[in-house]
């Protein structure tokens, strides 16, 4: 595992967690989700002003993230590519409401 050595202490942190999540450890899952759920959920919040809307994709970009962890490389933090997988789905969302496809 290459690990960038510019990563934070608390993304090195993420990366153990990330490690043992591949490979099935549901505490580590609950670890990622315990140190992120609340800033996904404000971001979201923020972009969709609904809080049944930003608690639903909340759910729903860490089931994203947890179904593609072995897509994640300690390129970049955890962090990052887990808000981007948020932001994303959330801007999917967004269009689908607004009826774009």
């Amino acid at each position: 595992m290459e690990v960038n050595q510019e990563l934070s202490e608390k993304a090195k942190a993420d990366l153990i967690l990330v490690e043992e999540a591949k490979k099935g450890n549901e505490k580590a899952f609950a670890g990622l989700m315990t140190r992120y759920r609340d800033s996904i959920y404000y971001m979201l919040l923020k972009m969709v002003n609904n809080p049944s809307d930003a608690e639903d994709l909340t759910i729903e970009a860490f089931g994203k993230a947890f179904r593609n962890i072995d897509s994640y490389t300690p390129k970049y933090a955890f962090s990052t590519w887990l808000f981007k997988i948020a932001s994303n789905n959330c801007v999917d969302f967004i269009r689908k409401k607004q009826g774009y496809p």
